[in-house]
């Protein structure tokens, strides 16, 4: 088990002193007890997948940069465990690599010489918020996101930030260097402002043979290796078929994965820029028998009429689960079958529960995509009753 400086006080994990066969075990006893409390028995439970990597899997941290106690010195790190404002210095975090830690250490001692304040967050003042670093794990391109207030004061010290960045030592390389501003008083990783400082606004990353074009505010699954393990996991139940749904389609990973499986796939997602991304996404990856629709699932399934129907339907929902208004449809349609994975057992059981009259479990898996912490994915096969 490695250890960084800051386990227990940082909140970025909270089991890496936990050997990881019984994070495992803790994580299959929890979801099996949920499946308990709602009296389900899910049919063909095919346990727990560990994670192909158990350190250095993230390709993407969002750090803040603050200060450890009061009147502190500048530090660039993550948020502490249940703190609102104290930060710790993560240079050596054990759930990404080398490259993510260089850059924060850099970063962190450039700006401290500098003397550049950071965003005080009772008071709404201060230049330096957030530094994003994504990087594809596949490809090794590395894109950086420097938040900050709209202060033009500090110019020419990001320019020479950004130019530090590109002369410092890698094993990835640096494809884009974005400067967001904004003055949101709140927390919270966002733009009213991006500025290109260098290269491209995307970086690309690779699922399986598809390549996805990632902007610095795109969802992406944040395990590389571990998504393609839970999308290969939920695609041998897909069949080669006529129409396919796949609801709540983000960027379209899913849908662009079930293309080859079908001959028309139709995507449904309400955030613009992720439905954008996708159609990006369709096109440099030569698909075009997908359609992607821009509208909230719990409107797009009121609309009965000019709704082709699926063979069989794919949901990927948020945290929340599934809406009332999809539950409804799919007691209406019943489907043959829904493939449904989910981020979160306890919405995803209690939507079995309310399934349970017209639908039997035939397929669960569970898929560990984050060591060290307690969230864990499920794959789930739901078949009609006959």
């Amino acid at each position: 088990m490695e250890l960084c400086t800051f386990f227990q006080k940082c909140g970025g994990c909270s089991k890496l002193h936990i050997n990881y066969e019984e994070q495992l075990k803790t994580k299959e006893k929890s979801v099996l007890s949920l499946f308990d409390q709602y009296q389900i028995k899910p049919n063909n439970y095919h346990g727990i997948t560990p994670s192909v990597d158990i350190y250095e899997y993230r390709n993407k941290m969002e750090y803040s940069f603050g200060n450890e106690y009061k009147d502190g010195p500048l530090v660039l790190g993550l948020r502490g465990r249940g703190k609102k404002f104290d930060v710790y210095y993560t240079k050596d975090c054990k759930l990404v690599d080398s490259d993510f830690n260089n850059i924060v250490w850099q970063t962190r001692e450039f700006f401290l010489k500098k003397n550049i304040p950071f965003r005080n967050y009772k008071n709404h003042t201060g230049f330096l918020r957030n530094l994003g670093i994504r990087k594809g794990l596949k490809t090794g391109e590395i894109l950086l996101n420097l938040v900050t207030s709209l202060d033009n004061n500090y110019y020419q010290e990001v320019q020479t930030w950004k130019e530090n960045m590109l002369n410092t030592n890698l094993k990835g390389n640096i494809v884009s260097i974005i400067q967001s501003k904004t003055e949101s008083k709140a927390n919270v990783v966002k733009a009213d402002e991006i500025e290109i400082l260098y290269g491209r606004d995307y970086f690309y990353e690779k699922i399986f043979d598809l390549t996805f074009k990632i902007g610095p505010f795109s969802f992406f699954q944040t395990n590389t290796k571990g998504a393609e393990v839970l999308y290969q996991t939920a695609l041998s139940y897909a069949e080669n078929s006529d129409i396919v749904y796949d609801f709540y389609s983000g960027t379209g990973t899913i849908s662009l994965l079930l293309a080859n499986k079908a001959k028309k796939v139709y995507g449904i997602e309400i955030i613009k820029e992720a439905v954008e991304a996708a159609k990006q996404n369709a096109i440099l990856n030569n698909i075009n028998n997908v359609e992607f629709v821009n509208e909230d699932v719990k409107d797009f399934v009121k609309q009965q009429s000019g709704i082709e129907k699926p063979d069989y339907i794919v949901v990927d929902p948020p945290r929340a689960g599934l809406h009332p208004n999809l539950i409804k449809f799919i007691k209406t349609q019943q489907f043959n079958k829904i493939i449904y994975i989910s981020c979160n057992p306890k919405t995803l059981i209690p939507n079995l529960k309310e399934l349970s009259d017209l639908y039997t479990i035939s397929g669960f898996h569970l898929v560990d995509m984050f060591p060290h912490t307690d969230h864990v994915e499920s794959v789930v096969l739901m078949t009609k009753v006959s």
